[in-house]
This record gives C-alpha cells, structure tokens and sequence, in this order.
C-alpha cells in the first residue's frame, strides 16, 4: 500500500519539528484516527489501552509539554502561535482522558471520544472506511483490512478486561452498537473480504470474538452497572477548556446561554403571534396570549404536519442541496467545493440511535487520493412505536431538514472541510476545534435565513431557527448541568420538552446525547456566540470593506481553529490575508 503524501504544512523553525513529533505519538496512539485522517502508517495497529501503554504515552506527553513550554510565543510567526496552543490543549486534554476520565473502565462502546473530532467507533468504521475507500487498490485495502482483523481479536479482549464498572446507559448503548457492528460483519464486510480466503477467515474469526464480546455485553449484569455516566463537577470543570479550547468558565457560558435562551424564546413568540395570525386569521393570536406556551407550539405543530414520510427520510436531507448551492451563489457567499464530492446516505447501523445526522470526511491529510465527504442520516427506527415515529418526523419537519442540511453540507461542513484542504495544516486538519465548526454551521444556517431562504416560507424557516437557537443554548445549558449533576434525567427531559418546545422523540435522543458524550453539546452554542461576537468585531474594524463573502471566507480559510485565534485576522487583515482560491481538489469520480 502506498503511503500518503502528506501535505506538511510550515516546514521550518521548532513548532514544525514539534507539530510533526506531536501528531506521530498520537497517530501511534490512537491508529483509528491516523486511519481516519489519511495517515496509513498505522494501519495495522490497535489502540493499546494497557497499563504499560497509557504509561509511555503520559511520559511522552510530559517530554512534549516541556518543549513545547521552553518556546516563547511571541518570538513565534502568528500561525506558530496558535499551532502551539493547539498542541498545548490538546496534551492537557490527553492527559485528562488517561488520568482522570479513563472511559475504557466504565464505557465498553469501542469509541474513542477524545473531543478534538467526533467520537470515532473504533472497529466497524474503520473497516468500512477501508473497504470503501480511494487511497488505494482494493488488493492492497484488503491486506490492511486482514492485519485489523486479526488484531480486533486482542482488541476486543483488552476492552473486556479493563471495563470494570460500566454506566448502565453507556452499557445499553454499547449492546446496541455491537448488534449493528456484528451486521456490518455479515454483510458489507462479508462482500469485501468474500473475494480472498484469507482475509475471508480473518473475518470469521474476527466476527467470533465479537460475537463473543455480545455475550459478554449482554450477561453484564444490568444492576451492577452502577456507575454514573456523569463526569462529575471537578472532572468535566478539568476538561472543559482544553476540549474546547475556551477562555470562558462552564459557568459563564452558562450564564450567557441562558440570556440567549431567553432572547430567543421571545424572538420565538413575537414570531407565533405574526404566524398565528396568518395560518388562522378568523381566531386572533389575541385570545390565546394567556398563555405564550401554547401558542409557540400550536404555531410549531401547524409548521411540523409538513415532514417527510419514514421511509423517505433520508432522501428528504439529500433533495434541496441543488437548492441551497445555488442560493449561496445568487447571493455571493462563499465559494463551494464540487457538488460531486458530496454523497448522502443512512448512518451505518453500527453507530445509529445517538445523533440525528453527522458530517465525516476521512482521509483529510492523503493527498493522493480523491477527496470525499459523507452526509449522514439516521433513519426512522422500525422499533419504534408509531406514535414516536410521527413525533420524531414532526421534529424532523420539511424547514428543519433543510436547515439541517444547511448545517451539514452548503455552506456548513462540507464547505468547511473542503476550504481547510486549500492551505492544509495537518495539526489544525487532525485536531480542528468543535465549537469553531459547529458555530460555522449554526452561522452559516442564520446568514440563509437572514437572506431570504425559503422564499415565501421564510417566516416558517425563520420560526425554526429561532426554535434552534432555543435548542443551542439549552444544549449548552443541558451539557454542563447535566454532566456536573445539577440536573437530574426527568428534570433535563422536562426542561426540553417544557422550556424548549422539543418534541418527545427528539428531546429523549437529545438527552441520550448528553447522558453519552460530554461537552461536545457545548460546540454549538459557544462557536456561534463566539463568531457572532468576531462579525461584530469585522464590521467595525473593516467598515465598507465588509461584505458577507469576506468575512465568511476569513472565517474558514485558516483551517478549523478556535474562534479567538481569529481576533487578530480581524484586528489586521491586511498582515495576514485570506488564503487565495485555490485549485479544487480532484472529485470522487
């Protein structure tokens, strides 16, 4: 297999020799994110949770900080400061996971949720990145896939031996996962690995021990799974700035997300009572501002009986991106990767049940091969009674879809992740920042709005953003309470459904969401208050020269790095000007 030609990003003085030296450990540590990014070095390895390995990576860590604290930054180029303290974050961050959050003792999802990048699955989307990948000959993937499998075996038996004391919901989410990875097994990987003998036994094997590790899963003892999924306050307060690279207390943004929240949900109203009158204009908005409650959600459930159908959903999310293309270029905002490069399909069954709908576009650092990005969907759970059903659908209403799609794709993450290809930095690529990408998307979601999106249906877009912005906020509020104990399940489930305005189904994934993960409920919130705070401070610092385009362009055009590093791109744009379109990088064909 040939190995990826890696875009390296500055070459020169201590930061670049740091930033190489830094992202070899954690590829070394962490293979399935190599893998992902495009760097095949290690793709034969598994991460190594033992004793002996968490050890040599802390000492490694401590040896990195050390260099990286004897630099003085303001002897640095700009771009070396902020890599710098990305890498800093990020070893604070590390050390956290090994030293005080351990998630193998007490989480046995085969995920990695080191929060610089979505949680990556260990195992099945590993595999299925390839079987289905570009980077090269399927012969040689299949080679690579036979090496994982046989390793998955080991894998497989170190997380069952360090889980100790599992979070019951953690525990249930992982028989979950485990029955669509066991399925994936039989399947797609069964027509990959089908056309060999020997990666065709490496499979079975492989599929024995995980089968194997489903027995042991569900004979795990449900009342013995006492540990509580929350963080806890001293903890989540360690990882909260490092993982999201803030200057800002868990108790400050809460502070401000509650006032947002509040805004919004007035925002929300004034809104109702205008819908109200023109969706029944014979019964007055008047007769029901007794109560501001029903009236926001009669206005929400006229707007919801627009969904689409079940088995329909995903093909809803995948019909209007021609549409939203062509608006951004009507209206000059931002240059767009090739529509080819996009592809929409159902969440692989292996990681369904935990969010609604997710961007992932691997091999960011192999520049040899073709560039894709996947826009993922979550269908309807045939499980599922019909009345949930209809309420999951009403959530996920025709406006809503769009804008999720906004969100996603044009002009949100696909967007992004095509302009940080344009000036590549491998460390920014690898540990891109969560609240930068997520407020990009939430941004991009209010700049279509604001413009018009939606034509004659505005007000019902606009009713749903307002309804979002209710959601962002609370997101933030509901991380940070819940995770610190501040808030018990019903008293986080009545406050989504109540103060909210969610519908059951969605507000009961929402809050697995939360019970699952921590701080990445924050991203969203924090990025987009943050980059609002950033327009403010554009429009004055640039006067006539702002024009919507620019800044959104600034905005992305140094990789995914945390808002405030952006401050001084603003403060002197002239020093250091936004990356010139460069040429688009070679579609999936």
């Amino acid at each position: 297999m040939r190995l990826p030609t890696l875009a390296a990003g500055p070459d020169q003085g201590p930061v670049a020799a740091l930033r190489g030296a830094y992202l070899d450990g954690l590829f070394r540590a962490k293979p399935h994110l190599a893998s992902f990014m495009g760097d095949h070095r290690f793709d034969d390895k598994v991460m190594d949770l033992s004793p002996a390995a968490q050890k040599k990576r802390l000492s490694e860590l401590d040896a990195q900080e050390k260099t990286a604290r004897a630099l003085d930054p303001k002897a640095l180029p700009v771009d070396d400061q902020i890599d710098l303290q990305i890498i800093l974050d990020g070893i604070a961050l590390e050390r956290v996971y090994l030293t005080d959050i351990k998630e193998w003792e007490w989480s046995p999802r085969l995920n990695d949720s080191f929060p610089f990048y979505d949680p990556r699955e260990v195992v099945g989307e590993r595999l299925s990145n390839l079987v289905h990948g570009t980077f090269a000959p399927e012969d040689a993937r299949r080679k690579t896939v036979i090496s994982q499998l046989k390793a998955t075996p080991i894998l497989l038996k170190q997380a069952q031996e360090l889980v100790k004391n599992p979070s019951l919901v953690h525990l249930k989410q992982a028989i979950q996962d485990n029955k669509g990875r066991i399925a994936f097994f039989n399947t797609e990987l069964k027509a990959f690995t089908g056309k060999d003998p020997q990666a065709e036994k490496a499979r079975v094997e492989a599929l024995a021990a995980l089968t194997g590790f489903q027995k042991f899963l569900e004979a795990f003892p449900q009342e013995k799974a006492t540990r509580d999924f929350r963080l806890g306050d001293a903890v989540y307060r360690k990882k909260f700035s490092p993982a999201l690279q803030t200057e800002l207390s868990p108790d400050e943004v809460v502070k401000r997300a509650e006032a947002d929240f509040a805004r919004a949900k007035g925002d929300l109203l004034a809104l109702a009572k205008k819908l109200h009158v023109q969706m029944w204009p014979n019964l007055p908005a008047a007769a029901m501002e007794s109560n501001p409650t029903a009236l926001m959600n009669k206005v929400r459930d006229e707007i919801a009986k627009d969904h689409p159908k079940a088995e329909e959903l995903v093909k809803a999310h995948a019909r209007n991106l021609d549409k939203l293309r062509a608006f951004i270029e009507q209206h000059d905002l931002i240059q767009l990767p090739p529509a080819d490069t996009l592809t929409v399909q159902e969440e692989p069954e292996f990681k369904r049940g935990a969010v609604g709908a997710e961007y992932l576009s691997p091999g960011m650092l192999d520049k040899s091969a073709p560039w894709h990005g996947t826009y993922f969907v979550d269908p309807v759970d045939p499980s599922w009674t019909k009345e949930k059903v209809e309420s999951y659908l009403r959530a996920n209403n025709d406006a809503s879809v769009e804008l999720t799609a906004a969100h996603e794709a044009y002009p949100g993450h696909h967007t992004q992740a095509w302009w940080a290809l344009k000036d590549l930095n491998p460390l920014r690529a690898t540990l891109w920042n969560g609240p930068m990408a997520e407020g990009w998307a939430v941004y991009g979601e209010h700049v279509m709005v604001g413009l018009g999106y939606g034509g004659d249906k505005n007000a019902r877009y606009l009713f749903n953003l307002y309804k979002e912005d209710m959601i962002v906020a609370a997101n933030a509020v509901l991380d940070v309470k819940l995770q610190t104990g501040q808030l018990t399940e019903a008293q986080a489930l009545k406050y989504l459904v109540d103060d909210c305005l969610q519908e059951q189904a969605q507000a009961e994934r929402k809050l697995r969401r939360a019970q699952l993960d921590s701080t990445q409920l924050v991203q969203y919130y924090l990025g987009y208050a943050e980059i609002k705070d950033l327009e403010a401070q554009a429009k004055k610092a640039w006067g006539a020269g702002y024009t919507q385009r620019r800044f959104n362009e600034m905005l992305v055009g140094h990789g995914s790095v945390a808002v405030r590093f952006l401050r001084r791109f603003v403060e002197a744009p002239a020093a250091v000007p936004v990356p010139a379109p460069a040429p688009a990088p070679k579609p999936v064909k």
